[in-house]
C-alpha cells in the first residue's frame, strides 16, 4: 500500500502559506507608511509609530557608503533647523555592527537619532535597494515622498515645509 505522504505534506504546506499570514505592508506613496521597529544605540526598540503626530524623515544608510557618511552632517544641520518646528529626522543604519555605527555617530557629533536595522527588516519593508534612500512621512503616517541618493537641501526643505 502506497502512502500519500508527499501529497499530504504539499497540501499542508500550501495551506500554511495561504492561510493566516497577513501580507506585510510595504512603502507606497499616498498610503500609510509601514510600521517599522529598529533598535537605538542603547538596544531599545523604537517604532515609527512612536513619532506619530510629527512629520518624519527616515534616512537609510550604511557606513561603507561614502555619500551617506558625507551627507550626515548636512542632514544634522537640517534636523536641528526643523526639530523645533516639530519634524523628526531618523537615520537607520542597514546591517553594520553596533560598535561601528556608534563610532560614526559620535565622531560626526550627530544630534538626530541613529538606529540599527541589523537584519534589514525595516529596509526590506521600505524596499530599500541602495543607500542613501530618504523617506518623507506626514503627521498622519502617510508616505509622501522617497528620494534615492542624496537629497538636496532645497528638496529637503521644500518637502519638510509642506509636511509642517
Amino acid at each position: 500500500m502506497r502512502r500519500p505522504v508527499p501529497a499530504i505534506f504539499a497540501l499542508l504546506l500550501c495551506g500554511a502559506l495561504f492561510s493566516g499570514c497577513a501580507k506585510e505592508e510595504s512603502w507606497k506613496i499616498g498610503a500609510k507608511a509601514p510600521e517599522m521597529s529598529v533598535l537605538d544605540l542603547n538596544d531599545r526598540t523604537v517604532k515609527l509609530s512612536d513619532y506619530r503626530g510629527k512629520p518624519v524623515v527616515v534616512r537609510f544608510w550604511a557606513t561603507g557608503c561614502q555619500a551617506c557618511v558625507a551627507a550626515m552632517p548636512k542632514l544634522d544641520e537640517l534636523s536641528k533647523k526643523y526639530r523645533d518646528k516639530g519634524a523628526a529626522v531618523l537615520a537607520v543604519n542597514m546591517g553594520n555592527p553596533k560598535a561601528l555605527v556608534e563610532v560614526f555617530a559620535k565622531g560626526l557629533k550627530l544630534s538626530y537619532p541613529v538606529f540599527l536595522d541589523p537584519a534589514l527588516i525595516a529596509a526590506n519593508k521600505y524596499r530599500v535597494k541602495s543607500v542613501p534612500t530618504t523617506f518623507f512621512i506626514d503627521r498622519k503616517g502617510i508616505a509622501i515622498k522617497v528620494v534615492v541618493g542624496d537629497v538636496s537641501k532645497e528638496v529637503f526643505e521644500q518637502t519638510v515645509s509642506e509636511l509642517l
